[in-house]
């Protein structure tokens, strides 16, 4: 009686030992790290400052206005939300040069959860990343109509139109953004509208470990001329062209 006893605890104890490096061995595989995370850091006193090399369609495409600029992003402060998330506010201010004097144009928020990585801009919500991703990972980016409307250079343009799912283009890349090398970057394309006459659209964004965005590219362009053998810049009555590259960060 006491020897199966003995035999009984025994099994017992060699059963628990194999649960233990079972587990042990399981939790060595959900390693935060892999899930991108570090792609999109957020921390109350981290600010990026980009170069906004910038091009406006004006008058119905007879002027076309090229500027330069600096923007500057600042996470000021945080705070927990009604179901528990912490809401980053970014203050963001814009300067005609690096060095220059930054005037505050408006306040964005972000967020970070197990999921996802969050970002309303003007009062639209934005869903920039999923976790874990891969390459070839999509979803739903925009949490809007996508036939939203908004001004550019006083002129009515629906930016966000058949832009579908954001999809994970290229991941652990190296990148050289105004003189910065980055080794380990993922490319998210969120829209590639290319083969409409009338419409085009196309927006990219570029994030680096630990580092967050680095480049921006966007380009929305309407006409209303299909004009074979003109160029997009050359024929389009209303829109913009956009890169947006990280010069320094803390």
């Amino acid at each position: 009686m006491f020897k199966n006893l003995e035999i009984k605890i025994l099994l017992l104890v060699i059963l628990g030992s194999l649960l233990l490096v079972s587990c042990e061995d399981e939790t060595k595989t959900l390693d935060s790290t892999l899930f991108g995370y570090e792609f999109f850091p957020l921390e109350e006193g981290k600010y990026w400052i980009y170069k906004m090399d910038q091009i406006l369609i004006k008058n119905q495409g007879t002027v076309t206005e090229n500027s330069i600029f600096y923007l500057r992003e600042d996470i000021t402060e945080s705070f927990v939300n009604t179901t528990g998330d912490t809401i980053y506010k970014i203050e963001r201010s814009m300067s005609e040069s690096f060095d220059g004097n930054y005037v505050t144009t408006d306040v964005w928020t972000a967020q970070i959860t197990e999921e996802a990585a969050y970002r309303t801009e003007e009062n639209l919500r934005f869903v920039k990343m999923v976790f874990p991703f891969y390459v070839g990972t999509t979803w739903e980016g925009n949490l809007f109509d996508n036939l939203v409307e908004v001004i550019v250079a006083e002129e009515t343009v629906q930016a966000y139109k058949d832009w579908g799912d954001y999809k994970i283009a290229a991941k652990g890349i190296a990148v050289s953004v105004e003189g910065n090398n980055y080794d380990n970057v993922v490319t998210i394309d969120q829209a590639n509208v290319l083969d409409n006459d009338i419409e085009y659209r196309v927006a990219s964004e570029q994030y680096a470990d630990g580092v967050g965005m680095i480049k921006k590219e966007l380009s929305i362009l309407d006409t209303q001329c299909p004009c074979p053998g003109q160029t997009w810049l050359e024929k389009a009555e209303a829109g913009f062209t956009l890169t947006q590259t990280l010069v320094e960060t803390n």
